[in-house]
């Protein structure tokens, strides 16, 4: 899913709005008006986030019996230097309401550990030989020594389905 940045595509208006509220008087009618321009670029950013998660939300849950998701620590990826961008996209707003849509509609939600190697590990022969650490999260394919050429997201993508349909038939709490 494409990331629609509705934080950005709205950001040259938000500080237009904030420079005219710094330069008025405090205290003045003309601030207050100010400051509601200001919340409504920051209300509107909020509803059009809300109500496009909750239309790819419906959209996975119609066309899914089964929904497994990485464990992501948004909270730390909110720190880093994509922090704005983490931010933006809402992650822990999407996978919170798709968690709660699909145990409303009886679907099957498995959360895979954040701690499973779902980029390193080959999907056809199992061996932990894809790319490790911070230099690894540069490459985008890779190869196995078994003969396999992966798309790193692809790949992930096949661990993390596998893995989430093993914790469903093991019946562990989490899902």
């Amino acid at each position: 899913i494409e990331n629609p940045k509705f934080f950005a595509r709205l950001e040259r208006k938000l500080k237009k709005a904030q420079r005219a509220l710094s330069r008025k008087t405090k205290g003045s009618a003309n601030q207050a008006k100010a400051r509601l321009k200001v919340a409504r670029v920051h209300e509107k950013v909020k509803h059009t986030r809300g109500d496009w998660i909750d239309q790819r939300v419906a959209t996975i849950v119609a066309e899914s019996q089964g929904i497994y998701v990485e464990d992501l620590n948004v909270a730390g990826l909110s720190r880093g230097r994509a922090s704005k961008s983490w931010h933006d996209a809402a992650a822990g707003m999407f996978l919170t309401r798709l968690e709660s849509k699909a145990a409303r509609t009886g679907r099957t939600f498995a959360k895979v550990d954040r701690y499973f190697p779902s980029t390193q590990l080959c999907s056809d022969c199992g061996a932990l030989t894809g790319p490790k650490g911070l230099a690894g999260l540069q490459v985008r394919e890779w190869s196995c020594p078994c003969g396999a050429v992966h798309d790193r997201d692809v790949n992930a993508e096949i661990n993390i389905r596998r893995e989430g349909k093993r914790l469903v038939a093991e019946g562990l709490p989490d899902t």
